[in-house]
């Protein structure tokens, strides 16, 4: 009933309640309903079992995103968004089974369906029922499903919405086209006898409870893998393992391009991926011939390749830099193939600049100091060793080593950098540089992915876990800790409130806000965060209306 791909055990299932409900349309013993309850405990095991290879799949994403936030954080955010919407239409639907139960088996909740046990549909008596589940779930007219709390016409909606969510999760359209989500609830379906009928009619109407109840757990568990299948295509976008070497191509890797006169330029070249066991030959030439049986340098013009040597696997190219301006060189390198012979690689034109000494400081962020965090900044001259920079700052304590460093401005409202060092025994200022210090701006709280005085959709309201404190437009990835807020709303005339201590919800507050419905508001109010700096701050009320 999903659609799309199946394994073949889902399939050998769904094979088997369908013989089933056609076997208790011929009024079949009573006894066979006991089918459907192996049925659907194998389906619950599906389920599990699902929600653990997901749950792998989500540790590799917090993994992933320890290792490279940058690269990482999008997708983990989506895959997140995901794993939401899967909790919040699968948890409905395990409700509505308690639910089903609950009704048909006369009990007045579902916690006494709990409290009896009767949530195992092995323990349930009244498994034959259809009645019962089909007015619930459908009403008098298949034709015309009834809508509400509980409904099969619910159920549908909360489907359709959360597979197009999912979708939404992709920005490219043949990205969402290449998956095969299932989930099929608008599909054209047929009785034993031929005749139309809706999904809903299909999967609930004039059925016996135990039915009614495997086809939810079979619908969990079409949920549980169209979860699988958004994480999965999510996660390609950054896993390692499909990283794959499809090209050689040869890499001029300068150390850098604008030189000081009477140091030295210098530069690797490298065919990626190279190995350490198989150096690379290069030489310096004007003229390239790319025959793989070429023998070794002998059908090029060669120039002067002297001051080329092998580190690590890599060609060195370097230089005494003794004339200013541009400079120009190029050539071919050779690397080994899986045949055994060489397969050669021009070098393309290069260039590099030999200038008089000039000082050049590149602060990682801005030229900006954030009071009380460590500020990264990169200091370099070009052409003299990072470990020959003698370097002090103003206003400012430091930390770090080879022009790398951290750097924590006092309570003045500037910094100043100073950069010197010794060069053929004579110690050479390269100048000064200006930093201005800046207090930490005040983090945004949001709720559910709203902030401010904005409109919510119930599902978002009821999927988020709380409060979380970002920046916006901040150079620096900051973590503030949520500490305390108050939640209110009006219910029923009254207004009630509920201390939240920490990020997460406390329990009255989600009493609160399971009460509400469209149209109205709930606040978060003197929210309390703590920053990296120690300092607390209050980030005042969040207003959202419920849509």
């Amino acid at each position: 009933m999903s659609g799309g791909k199946e394994t073949p055990r889902q399939k050998m299932i769904g094979m088997m309640y369908l013989v089933l409900t056609a076997l208790l349309a011929m009024n079949v013993s009573k006894d066979i309903l006991d089918a459907f309850v192996i049925i659907n405990e194998g389906l619950e095991v599906t389920n599990a079992n699902f929600m653990a290879k997901n749950e792998f799949t989500y540790s590799q994403f917090e993994k992933a995103k320890a290792n490279d936030p940058a690269k990482v954080a999008e997708y983990y955010n989506k895959a997140m968004r995901a794993k939401g919407l899967t909790e919040e239409v699968y948890l409905h639907i395990e409700e509505l089974k308690k639910y089903l139960i609950a009704t048909t088996s006369g009990k007045n909740s579902i916690e006494e369906v709990e409290a009896d046990s009767l949530f195992k549909l092995k323990n349930v008596d009244s498994k034959d029922n259809y009645d019962i589940p089909t007015l619930h779930l459908i009403g008098g007219d298949p034709a015309n499903p009834k809508d509400g709390e509980w409904s099969a016409q619910e159920l549908k909606t909360k489907i359709d919405n959360f597979k197009q969510e999912l979708l939404y999760l992709f920005e490219d359209d043949v990205e969402r086209d290449a998956l095969a989500l299932g989930l099929m609830t608008d599909g054209e379906y047929r009785d034993a006898s031929g005749v139309k009928e809706s999904w809903i009619s299909a999967n609930f109407y004039h059925l016996p409870l135990a039915a009614v109840v495997t086809n939810l757990s079979k619908i969990q568990a079409d949920i549980r893998n169209a979860e699988a299948d958004i994480i999965k295509a999510l996660y390609r976008n950054i896993s390692a393992d499909d990283f794959k070497f499809d090209t050689l191509a040869a890499k001029v890797i300068p150390r850098s391009t604008y030189v000081i006169q009477g140091d030295s330029f210098i530069a690797d070249v490298i065919v990626a991926a190279f190995s350490t066991t198989q150096p690379p030959r290069m030489r310096l030439a004007t003229e390239f011939n790319d025959s793989n049986d070429m023998p070794i340098y002998d059908d090029f013009e060669q120039l002067d390749s002297s001051n080329i040597y092998m580190v690590g696997g890599a060609a060195r190219y370097a230089l005494q830099a003794n004339t200013t301006g541009i400079q120009e060189w190029g050539g071919v390198i050779q690397i080994k193939g899986p045949d055994g012979t060489y397969r050669s690689f021009q070098i393309p034109k290069q260039t590099y600049t030999v200038a008089k000494p000039a000082l050049v400081v590149s602060p990682t962020k801005m030229n900006v100091f954030y009071r009380g965090l460590d500020n990264p900044v990169e200091v370099s001259v070009p052409g003299v060793p990072t470990e020959k920079l003698e370097i002090s700052i103003s206003n400012a304590s430091k930390s770090g080593s080879n022009g790398i460093f951290m750097v924590k401005p006092g309570n003045g409202t500037t910094c100043n950098i100073s950069v010197s060092a010794e060069l053929n025994g004579k110690k050479q200022s390269f100048g000064t540089k200006e930093f201005r210090v800046k207090n930490v701006p005040d983090p945004k709280p949001f709720f559910g992915g709203k902030t401010g005085s904005d409109a919510i959709p119930r599902r978002d309201l009821l999927a988020a876990g709380g409060i979380i404190a970002e920046m916006e437009n901040f150079e620096f990835d900051l973590r503030f800790q949520v500490q305390s807020y108050v939640v209110s709303a009006t219910i029923r005339g009254n207004v009630v409130e509920a201390n939240c201590g920490g990020p997460g919800l406390s329990s009255d507050a989600k009493k609160i806000r399971a009460e509400l419905k469209s149209g109205q508001k709930i606040y978060f109010e003197k929210i309390k965060v703590k920053g990296p700096d120690g300092s607390v701050r209050d980030l005042g009320t969040l207003s959202l209306k419920i849509i």
